[in-house]
């Protein structure tokens, strides 16, 4: 019998299976995810395979982490009157493609009536139309400033009678909940906005819903006014001291009182007090306030009584910055905040020294949440040239799951020439405009003659056609930004012979493995 003590020994265990990226649960890839530098990496990430799409596509959570986690990319600054662009990361060492890739973008053809206005085609980031030969006029925002949403203004013709209003329309993307399909919002209001009237397209309904026509909003005499998209309002600066705001969700008009700061006459062109309406990281609105090198953010949320105002959350002093951006010790004929842009937390703003004929300006971004600063390019110039960010937007091909097809992923997956595999909200749009005409046709007879004031069914097509013209420009150029910042970040000789999976399984890789590291 043999005793305990002697049995023999048992085998070792088997050595444990190498770690893979097909092995890592959904979980851990999210949390590698996390981890790569910007969006533009992620979108080439998860397009190289159907799994990592669906991971993306799934996890509304993840989507708002990762927003949380990166500064909304800035592919470029449009310089106004002419859209001329300067993309940041190639300011210093400009390089042919880069900076032509925004070229040409409001240059006429033969293809449409339409044309840009040859005063002033570009200001605020919207474009002007004209149509020469029907006095039509039109303007479009393509730019993602502030939200991803395209605007269109249409203007009726002139002379007409009894008509003394235009249309607004703005493109709302879907939620990134995936709860509200992609919509058109459509404002028709008179110059005093004694009366306005609210319409709205679902993509998914693919009709309008009128509303009744509100009354007595604000009687204000007829000027231009900021107006932003932003945290579910439509919002329009319209008086000395408060804002009109339209609510996307129940459609509903109400004042947003100014902060006592902020009241008081201003003058548009020249922002004056300078404010900008925006919104923070988490999607607050708030406002930007600039004065004497002090920056000041007020938060639209409830005070103590819970009623809902701008209050007053953090204030920023520049004096410091400002200095060892332009290198001065005295502050004399320096200005600071002439132009800005809140978007997702971030502070576009722009700083000029004025020396007379010619002056000096640095164009800057300033995080709210941690206070830094990042000098994105600088610029001598004689005249004052506002600027407006083009931002990317969350890709929509990145919200929902449309199927799980092989076709589809390859459809969409990054090439070496290839598009960013991003869908473009202005589809939506187009339809609900040929569809604007028949809404109102069955709403009322009678407003068939004023939808003809506006655009008749031969100036729609042709100004569709205008509009997509510039939009390809633009995505050209964001594609060729994006392909090119790739190739720079990965810094490899020979990459553009290796396919986007080859490249994305390389930085993945050297992301697991500094997270496993960790």
């Amino acid at each position: 019998m043999v005793s305990q003590s002697q049995q023999p020994p048992s085998p070792p265990p088997p050595p444990p299976e190498p770690t893979s990226i097909s092995s890592l649960t959904d979980d851990l890839l999210r949390e590698i995810f996390l981890r790569l530098p910007d969006l533009p990496t992620l979108v080439r990430a998860a397009f190289t395979c159907r799994p990592f799409l669906c991971l993306v596509r799934c996890s509304p959570a993840f989507r708002r982490r990762f927003r949380e986690l990166h500064a909304p990319p800035l592919l470029a600054l449009f310089l106004t009157p002419y859209m001329d662009a300067v993309i940041p990361s190639a300011s210093r060492s400009p390089d042919p493609d880069t900076t032509a890739a925004f070229a040409d973008l409001l240059g006429d053809d033969d293809a449409t009536e339409w044309g840009t206005d040859s005063q002033i085609p570009y200001y605020d980031g919207y474009v002007a139309f004209v149509n020469p030969s029907t006095d039509q006029t039109a303007s479009y925002s393509p730019l993602n400033i502030g939200a991803p949403a395209q605007a269109l203004d249409i203007y009726p013709k002139t002379p007409r009678e009894g008509i003394d209003a235009w249309l607004e329309f703005y493109t709302l993307p879907p939620d990134q909940e995936g709860q509200r399909p992609s919509r058109v919002v459509c404002v028709r209001h008179d110059r005093s906005w004694a009366r306005a009237r609210v319409a709205v397209f679902s993509s998914h309904a693919m009709k309008w819903q009128i509303f009744p026509e509100s009354r007595g909003l604000l009687l204000e005499r007829d000027r231009r006014t900021i107006r932003k998209l932003v945290d579910g309002f439509v919002c329009w600066l319209q008086s000395e001291n408060c804002i009109l705001a339209l609510n996307t969700v129940t459609f509903q008009f109400s004042r947003m009182n100014l902060p006592p700061p902020l009241r008081g006459p201003y003058t548009y062109m020249y922002r004056t007090p300078r404010f900008e309406l925006g919104q923070t990281k988490d999607g607050k609105l708030c406002i930007v306030h600039v004065q004497e090198f002090t920056l000041s953010v007020w938060l639209w949320t409830p005070d103590d009584d819970g009623v809902e105002r701008f209050m007053l959350h953090k204030m920023f002093q520049l004096h410091t910055i400002v200095k060892e951006i332009t290198k001065r010790s005295v502050l004399d004929n320096v200005d600071a905040g002439g132009h800005m842009n809140v978007t997702d937390g971030f502070v576009y703003l722009s700083v000029v020294y004025d020396k007379g004929k010619q002056s000096s300006k640095w164009f800057l971004s300033f995080c709210l949440e941690t206070a830094e600063v990042k000098l994105l390019f600088e610029k001598t110039c004689s005249i004052y040239c506002p600027v407006d960010p083009y931002i990317m937007a969350w890709p929509p091909s990145l919200m929902h799951d449309k199927g799980d097809s092989e076709t589809e992923v390859a459809r969409d997956t990054v090439g070496d020439d290839g598009p960013v595999g991003t869908e473009e909200a202005s589809p939506v749009l187009f339809t609900a405009l040929q569809l604007f005409k028949e809404a109102l046709i069955d709403d009322d007879n009678a407003k068939f003659v004023e939808m003809d004031a506006f655009l008749l069914d031969d100036e729609i097509s042709s100004l569709l056609n205008k509009i997509s013209t510039l939009e390809a420009g633009l995505a050209a150029g964001r594609d060729c930004v994006l392909r090119r910042g790739a190739h720079s970040n990965i810094n490899v000789e020979g990459m553009e012979r290796r396919s986007w999976w080859e490249m994305c399984k390389g930085m993945l890789g050297r992301v697991s493995s500094h997270f496993f590291a960790n």
